[in-house]
This record gives C-alpha cells, structure tokens and sequence, in this order.
C-alpha cells in the first residue's frame, strides 16, 4: 500500500445512487405498529464449537448449563442427559424461547452446542458466552456460525421479536435525524454564467503546457469563443458551426441540402484544422443545437479524420445546465465509446452545487492515465471559481485497454501460495461426529392439502428412528423421546440415545425443522440418509427446501470424517 502512488489508479466506473432508499425512513416504519396477524416465524440456529474445555467430567453437565441459561435471563421448561459409555454426555435444555443441545467430550476437551432460538434473538451471543463460560471455554477456543432456520408461531413475544430482528439503526438515526429530515434535491436549479465560465477556464487548463488548440461547437451566438481565447494557455479557438441549422426544420422542403450543407462545412474545417495542428480540447456550448452536433459526431466517426483531428491526449467538455441539455450528456458517452474506445478513456460528470444553484462540468478524456486524480486534485480550484461544491456524479471508463502478446512477469502456481496455517489446521482437525440440519415445507401442489398435527409429526419421527438403523438405537429409546408444546403454536421433539440426538421443531403451521447428530461410527452417513428418506416417507406432502450439513469436532474441523486419511497429506499441501 506504500507503493501507490495514485489511489485513483483503479476508479473505472462509478455513479452516485440517488434512487437510494433512507434507511431511518425504514427504521421509522418499523416501529409503527406491528400487525395483529403473524405473518412469519423466523428462528436462528448457532453452531458453537467449544474446545479446550474444562469439564473434568460431565456428570453436573445439566446443572452448569441450567445454571447459564438463568444469569442471561431464559426461561427454562426442562433439562435432561443422556450419556454413554465412552464417557460422553449430551445435555438437552428446552427453552420458552428456544432450544440448547450440549455435547460433551470430556476426552478431546471438547463441548459442542446448538443454540436455537425462536424469540429473544438479541440473547444469542449473551448466550454463547454464558456457555462458553460455564464449560470453561473461551471466545479464542471456540468458533461458530449461524443457520437461518424455523421457529414458533404464536409465542407471547413475537410482536416485540419482530421489532429485535434485523440491524437496529435507532441510534444512528438519532445521531443524524436533522439530516435525515432534509431532503436531498437532485434537480438541476442552473447557475450564474460567471461560475460556469470559471469551471470551463479551469477544465481547459487541465491539459497541461501552453499554446493549446480548443475547437468550439456553438449556435449564432458563439459569445464563449472570445472567452476562451481569453485563456492563457489557448492559442488558437476554431468555431465550428452550421448557419443552416439555425431554425432547422426536419419536414421542410430543403432540410436534405441544409443537412448536406452543414456536414460538408464542418467537414472542411476539421480537414484544414488537420493539416495546421490538432486539437487539444473539443468545446460543446450551450448555444449549440442538437443536430449540428450530431452531425459533428457522423463526420469525425470517420476514424483516419478523429485521428487526424485530435491529439492522442483530448478532452470534449460541456456543461449540463437544463433538462434540455441532456442530449449533451449522450454525445460525450458516445464519442467516449466509438471515437476514445479503449483506456485511457473516461467520461466524468462533476456536479456543482450551491443552496439555491446547481449545474453539471461533462467531460469525455482520452489518452490521461491519470484523469480522475488530476480530475479530484482539481476540485479546490472549481470549487474557488464557481463559488459551490464539487462532487463526482459519474465516471465512466472506456473499454479496457488490450494488450497483444501479454505475457505476466510471474505466472504464480500453488507453491507461491504459504500453506503453513492451513496445513496446522488440517492436521489438527478431528471429526467428532456428523450433523444434518434439514427443514420441510409442503410441496408445491400439496400447500393447499397439507394437515400436520403433534401426533402426525412424532409419529413420523418414530418410525424414521426405529427403520434408519442409526448408530447405537435401541427400540427402548423411543420411550425417552421428550415433547414441548407450551411454547406456541407448535411442537418440539427430542431424542437422545447412546448415539446422537434429534430434536424435531414445528412451527404450528406448514414448517418442521430436524436437526440430527451422531457420533462417528463405521456406516452412519448411510444411516442418516435412510432416515431423511424415512422421515420424508411418513410426512408424502413435504420436501426439504434447505439442507445443511456439517462435521462437528475440535481443530476447527471443516473436513467430513471420510476425507480425512491418517498420514495422508491434501494435495495442495
């Protein structure tokens, strides 16, 4: 970053968004009032990985996380464990407000959650620290990340969570609410005529040295070419106007030989500049009309005469000072494109501005590699002359420049890149077990005809569990599943048994989230696709609209447990 010496070097294309919406405008609507009706329910599911954990064991797992859940104000329904006999514990905690699933691994110093809550977003991370805490974590030794999952409909706070969800601004908007209430005017208002001559004076000293050429496109009354002439740097103005176009009408009789007329004048002139020195600057006047102009752009079209015409370094200027003018701003994107073509090629629109005046400086430059920093360097002396503010509006730059035969000075390969870090991590990881994440919703031509109901629903949890052969399930464990429907309108279903968990979230309309876990074990991906199936089978009018699935362990683990060889190195290593 030391070695730039231009940090304009880059700026390609740029435009001011003045359609842009104001966001304490939308804050402000927000806090109307929430309708009566629940239309949504939204719920977030945090991953969090706790390693370096300080559980010598985890038979007080319950009463740790109980204890966590109280000092950051949730509402506890019920707490159970399920260990096994590798001395691992999973802890389910059934909130008002949502769910927590703790996975204890006391032999990796490892503590994996799953913090899903329907209301009381704003608790998430007040949550995640209190359980980092409780387990003797730190935020250094823990990573996590968030789903966009279901919720609950007909909890007793959703009006004020549908106040909580989303970026709160109010304070922003507090701090600049006086200029929030000014509303910003975009309209072009016009200015004096001594503060737009003193930005075209200034625009034309922009091309650096003395004894400059400046070609002026101007109507009968071409007042400005006595005013550049002016310009200590202008040597010579040539006026290029049509006086057939004066009072132009298009349906009469010999509008075809004014036309003609009007190309072979401004043809002669080009010609003869061609042969007694190029231009510098190319001047677009107010008083210039529409079609004169647009005869200009056919004839220097003509590439061997632009060539001829202007110097590999040109600018075309012109002001914007009314509605009318706007014709203007076309001609100069057009000679950018099809007469400037490549880079160095810009088209810049610099907008003046001043409480009760405002008008635009339109510049279209060629072969300036260094145009928009010497633009901005500028803008003290615009600002000086016109008496108002500067600020870019537009920059357009041309097509990028080509450049046959390239060759890089460095081809870089793998080798180039350091790897140290990511190969530590990918040495360190260990996959703990394996989690699926999954979310239903009805079918398209079933949303009319789907029925759920808390029976339907554990039925179907049921069956998925007893037929998926999932890792270390009995029959017996079905007894144990535990059941919530206090919260709303829905239902939750946990499970816990000696190899995973799942725990099944209804919204109490046309949405179930299930998220399942299970340790690893020789055959339990299979078992966990044969469960998405069975689940599916019993719930025909459902699909699965968002599926996210992940390895869960220590050493920030992204690699699922087949990728993962031992001595085995990854090839960009």
């Amino acid at each position: 970053l030391d070695e730039i010496g231009d940090n304009y070097e880059y700026f390609h294309d740029y435009h001011k968004n003045e359609t842009s919406i104001e966001p304490c405008d939308l804050v402000k609507a927000s806090h109307e009032e929430v309708s009566s009706d629940q239309t949504s329910s939204p719920g977030i599911l945090l991953i969090v990985e706790a390693e370096d954990v300080d559980l010598a064991s985890s038979k007080n797992l319950k009463k740790i996380l109980t204890s966590a859940m109280k000092k950051v104000g949730l509402t506890i329904v019920s707490a159970s464990t399920n260990s096994n006999s590798d001395g691992n514990t999973i802890a389910s905690i059934i909130l008002r407000e949502g769910y927590v699933i703790a996975r204890s691994m006391p032999g990796h110093k490892y503590c994996g959650f799953d913090i899903h809550l329907w209301s009381r977003f704003d608790k998430h991370e007040a949550v995640k620290a209190a359980l980092l805490s409780a387990v003797g974590s730190k935020t250094s030794s823990s990573s996590s990340y968030r789903i966009i999952a279901g919720g609950m409909f007909g909890t007793r706070s959703w009006k004020e969570d549908e106040k909580l969800r989303g970026p709160q601004q109010d304070d922003i908007c507090d701090l600049f609410e006086p200029m929030s209430n000014k509303e910003e005017d975009t309209e072009i208002k016009g200015a004096k005529e001594s503060s737009i001559d003193g930005v075209m004076k200034e625009s034309v000293r922009l091309l650096q040295g003395k004894n400059q050429k400046v070609a002026l496109v101007c109507g009968s009354d071409c007042a400005s070419s006595a005013k550049l002439q002016s310009i200590e740097s202008v040597e010579q103005v040539v006026v290029l106007t049509c006086p057939t176009m004066e009072g132009f009408n298009e349906f009469d009789e010999g509008a075809s030989d004014a036309l003609g007329t009007c190309e072979k004048s401004l043809t002669i002139t080009l010609e003869d500049i061609s042969e007694n020195g190029k231009v510098d600057t190319l001047v677009i006047d107010s008083t210039a009309d529409k079609m004169t102009a647009s005869i200009l752009l056919k004839v220097i079209s003509k590439k061997h005469l632009a060539k001829e015409v202007f110097k590999p370094q040109v600018k075309v200027l012109s002001t914007f000072v009314k509605e009318s003018d706007k014709w203007i701003m076309h001609l100069l994107k057009v000679i950018r494109n099809d007469i400037f073509g490549r880079d160095f090629a810009f088209y810049s629109e610099v907008s003046f501005d001043s409480e009760n005046s405002s008008f635009k400086l339109l510049i279209a430059s060629k072969g300036e590699e260094d145009f928009i920093k010497n633009l901005k360097g500028n803008f003290g002396h615009f600002e000086k002359e016109a008496g108002m503010t500067a600020s870019f509006e537009e920059i357009g730059g041309g097509l990028w420049k080509y450049q046959e035969d390239f060759k890089p000075s460095k081809s870089y390969t793998p080798d180039d890149y350091e790897t140290t870090a990511p190969l530590e991590q990918w040495r360190t990881q260990v996959a703990l077990g394996h989690q699926i994440v999954f979310q239903l919703e009805a079918k398209e031509d079933k949303k009319d005809k789907l029925f759920l109901s808390n029976a339907l629903v554990r039925k179907a949890l049921e069956l998925a569990l007893l037929k998926s052969s999932l890792p270390r399930f009995e029959p017996k464990d079905i007894k144990s599943i535990e059941e919530y429907n206090e919260a709303g309108d829905g239902y939750v279903l946990v499970s816990m048994w000696a190899g995973g968990s799942v725990t099944v979230v209804w919204n109490g309309k046309d949405h179930i989230d299930i998220n399942i876990f299970i340790y690893k074990r020789d055959k339990a991906l299979d078992a966990l696709e044969a469960f998405d199936k069975n689940l599916k089978r019993s719930l025909s009018s459902m699909t699965t609209i968002l599926r996210d699935e992940q390895p869960r362990g220590v050493g920030r683990v992204v690699s699922y447990w087949d990728d993962i060889e031992e001595d085995v190195e990854p090839h960009w290593a």
